[in-house]
């Protein structure tokens, strides 16, 4: 999956330059470090709770990736739905571990 995520960066990158390109590159970027954030937050701090919302947010950033790509290259657009899917699942499981363990949000606010 993450191959699909590189190989469809690169391909909008080596496209020719216009106003999507260039947002969709900046929404490339912007998910790959609120990816590398989702993993600090839930492994690394061990809040699912903060991790969810992160989570949100980059599912925002790679549909708005899919938008934006479509009009660049299209191929590389549809590299990235498998991704959208897997973080639709990843955030129902996410949401799962925050609603059967309060004590986060608890702790969240102590």
């Amino acid at each position: 999956m993450y191959a699909l995520v590189a190989w469809s960066g690169w391909r909008v990158y080596n496209a020719p330059g216009s106003t999507n390109r260039s947002l969709a590159l900046r929404l490339w970027f912007s998910q790959l470090s609120t990816n590398a954030r989702w993993s600090k937050l839930f492994f690394g701090k061990h809040r699912p709770d903060l991790a969810l919302s992160d989570l949100l947010i980059l599912e925002g950033f790679v549909l708005g990736y899919i938008a934006a790509a479509r009009d660049v290259d299209r191929a590389a657009a549809q590299a990235f739905i498998p991704y959208a899917a897997w973080l639709a699942f990843a955030g129902l499981l996410n949401a799962e571990i925050v609603r059967r363990n309060p004590s986060f949000a608890e702790a969240a606010t102590a």
